[in-house]
């Protein structure tokens, strides 16, 4: 899918992973903001901590690249839908001081599709996902 949009220079989608897919630490075929730490074990740990206060927490990884030449899929964005409050999940995240996000925000445009890539690799449309009890938050290093 990463590939046939950037050959149809089609940037309307996103693709969503599990975070628990996507940062698994035996994965190679997976980045996640590689810039600014080795690994993915820091960020795991900072979803449990967002879980273990709000169990109902859903927690994807929004992917934006293939590295062809390393066949790297990369990412640098959490999508959470949560009923925390916007300021309980900007101090989850920013409690730690070597790995602190660049912008942590509300998302309140869904004006672009985004699926989330099922465990047999079947798209399931984000709007599936909403629930009224929860808001949606992003959460990008840069």
């Amino acid at each position: 899918m990463l590939k046939a949009d950037k050959m149809n220079n089609n940037y309307t989608n996103n693709y969503w992973f599990s975070y628990k897919d996507y940062l698994d630490p035996t994965d190679d075929f997976t980045d996640f903001c590689c810039e600014c730490l080795e690994g993915k074990y820091e960020y795991i740990v900072l979803i449990e901590n967002l879980v273990s206060k709000d169990k109902t927490a859903k927690i994807f990884v929004q992917v934006y690249g293939l590295e062809d030449k390393d066949r790297v899929i990369t990412a640098d964005t959490l999508i959470i839908f949560s009923k925390l409050s916007l300021v309980e999940i900007k101090q989850i995240f920013n409690e730690p001081k070597d790995i602190f996000p660049s912008d942590i925000g509300e998302e309140t445009d869904f004006s672009q599709s985004a699926f989330l890539i099922g465990s047999n690799g079947e798209l399931i449309s984000s709007t599936e996902l909403f629930h009224e009890e929860q808001s949606v938050y992003y959460c990008w290093w840069d």
